[in-house]
């Protein structure tokens, strides 16, 4: 899930660390806003890769298809929140690096019923410009959720 190459050569900057970890908390409140679509995917490169095939959702492979996603469960959520904690940047190379954060999202469906998972996301991320964005993301659970 994290970068294969480059490994942890040298010490992350605390500048980039920060700057990682709000991508992570830009991309949870977007989620949380239930709306802002071109925000959300102005945090992700063109060609990223958005997969959540690790707690059964969809693998989504560039913006078309991250929209689409969004739109889809933009729709069918009246309201969600994710938290995040324990940020650990995995690797770290000059324009690249991972990061690991556990979540807790929940949300309440339009239709009824609602859902909380416990996990971790695993982001690869890229420097563009002055900023990061995120080239993958996925996730994972720490405790399944219920049957």
């Amino acid at each position: 899930m994290n970068l294969a190459q480059p490994p942890l050569t040298e010490p992350c900057p605390i500048e980039d660390r920060l700057a990682i970890q709000d991508l992570l908390v830009a991309y949870a409140h977007g989620l949380d806003g239930l709306g802002d679509i071109d925000g959300l995917l102005d945090l992700f490169v063109a060609d990223a890769v958005f997969d959540l095939s690790g707690i059964g959702f969809l693998k989504a492979e560039g913006h078309a298809a991250i929209r689409r996603f969004f739109e889809d469960t933009f729709a069918a959520v009246a309201a969600q929140a994710h938290y995040l904690s324990n940020f650990a940047i995995t690797a770290y190379a000059a324009d690249r690096a991972s990061i690991r954060a556990y979540v807790t999202g929940m949300a309440r469906y339009r239709g009824g019923g609602a859902v909380t998972l416990h996990g971790r996301y695993y982001c690869d991320v890229v420097r563009r410009g002055a900023g990061w964005k995120a080239a993958r993301l996925t996730m994972d659970f720490l405790i399944p959720p219920e049957d």
